[in-house]
């Protein structure tokens, strides 16, 4: 049986991107294989990446109660930081793609750039939610589960925010993956060389830390969850 194993990158597409190339593509490639697995991991680094991204665009929105100051908060983020500005616009798109309802009669906007705003927010909230509740539907098997990770579901606090905690694993405790990881340190030293030394986005820098950590000392429990 062919099987597929899903990464944060193709669920980011399936649950994030709504009638894009991108969500068709994800599609027409897991239906070429019998079976499709989604490892834990995949969903709590979807979490703290893209979802967390589309969570801000979400904030700013809510923040300045306009689409164009939106935009410019976007573009302002830092170059070295390109992944977050480049999610936070396919966060926009998403929302102009869901934003199909006709405006409603006798809503109180000072401007059309502040109920755009207010559209657009109410379209990435929906997909927000939606898209956590579908997490686990989008392939044929959720596996791998995480015993230091708990999968809290988003929610909106009282000042209109999202609150997307727990992002991380609980830091008390050595992750439950390592032991796994341990025993096969030639698929650790291939990792680490596919990583360039060259790099200079901090989670290869941190991705290599954490690889060699494995490799160089495989009988210390000092790997912490993150």
């Amino acid at each position: 049986m062919s099987k597929a194993y899903v990464e944060t990158t193709i669920l980011t597409n399936l649950l994030l991107k709504p009638g894009s190339k991108k969500q068709a593509a994800a599609q027409a490639a897991l239906s070429r294989y019998e079976s499709s697995l989604l490892p834990v991991y995949a969903i709590k680094e979807w979490k703290a990446g893209p979802l967390d991204h589309y969570a801000y665009v979400h904030e700013k929105l809510v923040v300045t109660r306009s689409l164009a100051d939106t935009i410019g908060a976007i573009n302002a983020l830092h170059p070295l930081n390109p992944y977050k500005k480049s999610t936070s616009l396919e966060a926009l798109e998403a929302a102009a793609r869901l934003d199909t309802a006709e405006p409603q009669a006798g809503e109180d906007y000072r401007s059309r750039d502040e109920e755009n705003a207010d559209r657009y927010r109410l379209a990435l909230a929906s997909l927000i939610i939606r898209s956590w509740r579908r997490r686990r539907k989008v392939t044929n098997q959720t596996i791998h589960d995480l015993e230091c990770y708990t999968e809290a579901e988003p929610t909106i606090a009282k000042d209109g925010l999202f609150d997307l905690k727990p992002q991380r694993c609980e830091r008390d405790r050595e992750c439950c993956l390592a032991e796994a990881l341990k025993r096969r340190p030639d698929l650790l030293k291939a990792l680490r060389d596919a990583i360039p030394e060259t790099s200079t986005r901090n989670e290869d820098r941190q991705r290599r830390k954490v690889l060699k950590q494995l490799i160089n000392t495989p009988n210390s429990p000092g790997l912490k969850s993150r």
